[in-house]
């Protein structure tokens, strides 16, 4: 009897145990069940399709300069005795911006200076003698050529130790100091014109074909536009270039852009206002090497076929084979195939 009963007490231990495995057993058939028939479909992310601007850009990078720059070199090797401006500076032509050391003893400025003086007041005075017919129209001639010759060396030493502006404008740059000691063409200032800034671009044989004079364009610099223009375009290719130059002018009322700064040069070469446009990485190619997209319809994959249009840096213009509305796959398009079912996980 009390056999039965302990036979009796362990099948009612065990019992609860048998349960809960089958309960178990039943819960994973079902999970396995469920993780299989989602596995028949392809998670992917997709986009509507709408139509948006597209603009297509020639970009170039160049050094700006003033619309007029010059930049004096050295006529003598000395020391700087004395400058004048800073760059920055506004200068009128003429304008003596720097100084050499007239005791150059090479040069012999001050005889030369004085013997212009002496020449000068030779001059003037047989100019009165001639006038009352006190000398001869030779003896003038004479003192009026020593005088001239006089005059030009005093000129051109004088230029060479007073280095004077070459035209009028801002000082760019100035490329020495007080004291130091230059040879001869050692570049010493630059002086520009900034009113308009000019840059200078060389395309190559397809960039070319896009451009005409007059056509607009943009300078970016230090966060800015500047609207621009195409006012020169060369029709042969520069040798050593290997390209063809194209030269851009843009205003500069404030004088905000500088010389000398690197900049981009934009210009628009193709714009269509409502284009279908996708990102070039989901532009697949088929066997054939025909072009392929992967859009959504009634949850089942649909290989389109389409036609590239314009290609701007990482997106593509489709004129053919997309429209409004279209479901495109942008994630997950490389496990799909045609007709297989997916599922939209956005």
């Amino acid at each position: 009897m009390n056999k039965k009963i302990n036979i009796f007490k362990e099948y009612f231990l065990i019992l609860p145990i048998f349960l809960l495995l089958i309960s178990c057993s039943s819960k994973v058939k079902n999970e396995t069940k469920i993780s299989k028939n989602e596995l028949k479909k392809v998670p992917v992310k997709v986009v509507n399709i709408t139509t948006k601007r597209f603009e297509k850009f020639i970009s170039f990078y160049s050094k700006l300069m003033g619309r007029v720059e010059n930049t004096k070199t050295s006529m003598v090797s000395d020391r700087i005795e004395k400058i004048f401006v800073r760059a920055g500076q506004y200068v009128k032509e003429g304008q003596v911006v720097l100084q050499f050391p007239i005791n150059n003893p090479n040069l012999q400025y001050q005889q030369a200076k004085l013997a212009y003086e002496n020449a000068l007041k030779t001059y003037n005075r047989f100019k009165e003698l001639l006038k009352t017919g006190e000398t001869s129209q030779q003896n003038f001639d004479n003192v009026e050529t020593q005088f001239l010759v006089a005059k030009r060396n005093y000129e051109a030493l004088k230029q060479i130790l007073f280095v004077e502006a070459p035209i009028s404008g801002y000082v760019a740059s100035v490329y020495v100091t007080e004291g130091q000691q230059v040879d001869i063409g050692k570049p010493l200032f630059t002086i520009s014109v900034l009113d308009k800034v000019r840059a200078v671009a060389w395309a190559n044989e397809q960039e070319v074909l896009h451009f005409r004079l007059g056509m607009p364009g943009n300078i970016i610099w230090s966060g800015k536009e500047y609207p621009c223009k195409i006012i020169s375009l060369a029709m042969k290719m520069d040798d050593a270039m290997k390209g063809f130059r194209v030269e851009f002018e843009a205003p500069n009322p404030k004088l905000e852009l500088k010389s000398g700064v690197t900049a981009e040069i934009r210009v628009k070469i193709y714009e269509n206002p409502e284009a279908i446009v996708v990102p070039k990485s989901l532009v697949e190619k088929d066997i054939e090497g025909k072009n392929y997209v992967f859009v959504v319809e009634n949850g089942k994959a649909k290989k389109r076929y389409v036609e590239i249009g314009n290609i701007s840096g990482v997106e593509v213009e489709i004129i053919k084979g997309l429209k409004n509305g279209d479901l495109l796959v942008i994630e997950g398009s490389h496990l799909l195939d045609e007709e297989l079912e997916v599922e939209v996980v956005n």
